[in-house]
């Protein structure tokens, strides 16, 4: 009995929404989706605008019977109701941030490729120490996905989507975006840590991207390191403040300079780190020093770490080493507020944009 009232109240909302559209009434504003796909302390971060359009900023590991995609094709079509990816975006040519790419494009279409670049593209300004070379078999697979359908992104260059979601390329190739000629000097570089020595590996190469939705922005710098982070915000802030901060290179104590989470002030951060990968003690004690921050969540608990060391156990997705589970930020159709829940149905937070 219970069963078939269920099913007359379900059958009566539908007639009500069909009523309604019959009506003329406008449809309600979809609010922009973020989610943040457990791949094991690689990198796949989703993007679903309110036109439909799908943003995947890289695509975790090759190998283990396709895990990655698979979790990837999961959220895109369970749970946000999409049947192709718009965009695929590669940070920079790592396996845990590319390797994700050839399993995904036997399963869905992806519609166009945004990278650093390619050897091939003969850009004198760009050099590739880790690859892909010509006979790498994760970058024949991504070339064979991207051709005839792929951009390369130099910085200040943007990513055009349908909506109200912009775009920025802060950095990549190891160079920042110029800053305004007019902007005043960032007065937090004064007690800048001092710089590392110089990373010669693709990390210091990835690429940096703000997205912009009304009164929200998020940052996503792949793996960048120390010294690159540091050009960014001094001696000039290029950024300007963040709402939603993914930390840099899964938390790790190379990445996530000072400097940058001090001079960026983020309201919330989600660190892609997995259960013996990233989640550095050091960048967490950072994450509890920064006054904005209201919120640090990680994908993982670190399990080669004490609990002190981990971020509040109700802010982490997966305390089973086999993890699985994402986190999902929903945020408001004019970008003034946005929700962070664990997995479909977490408890939900809600912060306010700045």
């Amino acid at each position: 009995m219970v069963w078939a009232w269920r099913c007359l109240c379900l059958g009566l909302a539908g007639l009500l929404v069909s009523m309604g559209a019959a009506l003329g009434e406008p449809p309600q504003p979809r609010p922009l989706d973020i989610y943040f796909i457990d791949v094991m302390g690689g990198a796949a971060t989703l993007i679903v605008t309110p036109e439909r359009e799908s943003i995947l900023i890289d695509s975790g590991w090759p190998g283990f019977d396709d895990r990655d995609p698979k979790r990837i094709i999961h959220v895109l079509k369970v749970l946000a109701g999409c049947d192709h990816l718009d965009h695929i975006v590669t940070t920079h040519w790592h396996m845990d941030h590319f390797g994700g790419v050839g399993g995904l494009a036997k399963s869905i279409e992806i519609k166009h490729f945004w990278d650093r670049g390619l050897p091939e593209d003969n850009d004198p300004d760009l050099d590739f120490p880790d690859g892909p070379k010509a006979d790498d078999p994760l970058g024949i697979a991504y070339r064979q996905a991207s051709k005839g359908k792929r951009t390369p992104l130099k910085p200040g260059d943007s990513i055009t989507f349908r909506g109200s979601l912009t775009s920025l390329v802060l950095a990549t190739g190891g160079k920042v975006m110029a800053g305004p000629t007019q902007a005043s000097l960032n007065q937090d570089c004064a007690d800048a840590p001092p710089n590392l020595p110089v990373d010669p590996s693709d990390n210091a190469r990835s690429l940096a991207i703000r997205f912009r939705f009304g009164e929200f922005d998020f940052l996503d710098c792949g793996d960048l390191t120390w010294n690159i982070e540091n050009a960014l915000v001094c001696p000039h802030n290029t950024i300007g403040a963040i709402d939603l901060y993914q930390v840099t290179h899964h938390g790790m104590d190379i990445s996530n300079n000072p400097i940058l989470v001090r001079s960026i002030q983020p309201t919330v951060a989600i660190m892609n780190n997995g259960p013996r990968k990233g989640g550095s003690p050091a960048t967490v004690k950072l994450l509890r020093s920064i006054p904005s921050i209201q919120a640090a969540y990680q994908l993982h608990r670190n399990a080669d770490t004490t609990p002190e060391e981990n971020t509040d156990p109700a802010l982490i997705a997966n305390s089973d080493p086999a993890g699985g589970q994402f986190i999902h930020v929903s945020v408001t159709p004019d970008g003034s507020k946005f929700t962070v829940q664990i997995g479909p149905d977490g408890p939900m937070r809600e912060f306010a944009s700045r």
